[in-house]
């Protein structure tokens, strides 16, 4: 087993920011936090052409035009190839072509109910509240929670894992971490050395998110009042399809962003129009956007691209994340990638044919 510890990256713009110790910060504040953060959140979201409702009304109106009476045909498309041959020192490129078979839409999660059970392992006395209530308030201490993640060190662990794990805690802004996800692939063949990275994460922000969850082992929460503290976690293996893009997903499950969400999973800034206001008028925009991307990458690139969005996707349906904005954003993302690609490959008309 190989396994490494992952940092997270509090904001896209500030990576190289040190962390900020607060030592008077308030203990267990997304517990008590609960409330008054979901009544600020309801008031920065009550209007503006730009806020969160349009962008939820833009994922329900995309999800009625993206659920067909029946299934869709894949697009295949022919992405060039290239190889290299060598002989008597002298190399040549040869060029070929090879079939990519790609969904047309991304299907969504079917559920929408979080298990009791879940909720009741990790936070019982906020089992009687209303789950969008809960998220509302995690949604507004997300960013403070990512900090504190941002912050964590722990050295990586080879061999067995242990039932827990010593980690030194740099930012004290807000609740500690209350576990440490060990992810790996199940894709991954079962006798080759299985590659481990580690993950803190709060249980209550995957606990209200993912019905697929494990019941997660109880952890205590720790006071930490000073930088530098050392405490203990439980480790839990998470197995999910694809381990190397678990940080975008795990990250917008505390911010909600959707810009960022696919600032990391696209080559170019996307515009907000495309998640933001009607899909059925955005069409032109889309074009000339997925034009900018074919002019700007490479076949390959678009392919590691794509391959990002879909590894996305994959680790929300294998978890059983159903959040309206997250679906948004993979549609926008899978939509504009694919009609750049059957742009490279010189047939646009595949992605009007398959409509």
């Amino acid at each position: 087993m190989v396994s490494q510890t992952a940092n997270y990256v509090r904001h896209i713009d500030s990576e190289n920011t040190p962390p900020v110790a607060r030592p008077n910060a308030k203990p267990f504040r997304i517990r008590t936090g609960i409330q008054g953060a979901s009544r600020r959140r309801r008031a920065l979201v009550s209007g503006g052409a730009h806020h969160l409702r349009h962008a939820l009304e833009h994922a329900k109106k995309r999800k009625g035009q993206t659920a067909p009476k029946h299934p869709l045909t894949p697009v295949r498309m022919d992405v060039p190839t290239s190889s290299r041959d060598v002989e008597m020192g002298d190399s040549t490129v040869s060029k070929s072509t090879a079939s990519v078979s790609l969904p047309r839409r991304l299907a969504r999660s079917e559920i929408t109910e979080i298990p009791i059970s879940t909720l009741q392992a990790v936070a019982p006395e906020l089992v009687h509240t209303h789950i969008d209530y809960i998220r509302e308030g995690l949604e507004c201490l997300g960013p403070d929670m990512l900090r504190v993640l941002a912050g964590i060190k722990a050295e990586p662990v080879s061999n067995i894992l242990p039932k827990e794990l010593s980690i030194i805690v740099n930012d004290v802004s807000s609740d500690m971490p209350t576990h440490m996800f060990a992810v790996f692939s199940s894709r991954q063949p079962a006798p080759a050395r299985r590659r481990v990275t580690l993950f803190p994460a709060h249980n209550l922000v995957f606990a209200t998110h993912c019905a697929n969850l494990p019941i997660l082992p109880v952890s205590t929460p720790v006071l930490v009042e000073c930088a530098g503290e050392e405490i203990k976690v439980p480790i839990v293996p998470l197995c999910i399809p694809a381990p190397e893009v678990f940080p975008q997903l795990s990250t917008f499950l505390y911010t909600k962003r959707i810009d960022h969400l696919l600032a990391s999973l696209m080559p170019l800034p996307t515009p907000p129009q495309l998640y933001r206001d009607d899909p059925t008028t955005v069409m032109p925009l889309l074009t000339q956007f997925a034009q900018k991307i074919t002019d700007t990458c490479a076949v390959e690139a678009l392919l590691r691209h794509i391959a990002k969005v879909h590894g996305t996707w994959s680790n929300a349906m294998a978890l059983g994340i159903a959040d309206e904005r997250l679906w948004c954003a993979l549609d926008t993302a899978w939509e504009v990638l694919l009609t750049s690609l059957a742009i490279s490959t010189g047939k646009p008309h595949l992605m009007m044919e398959s409509v």
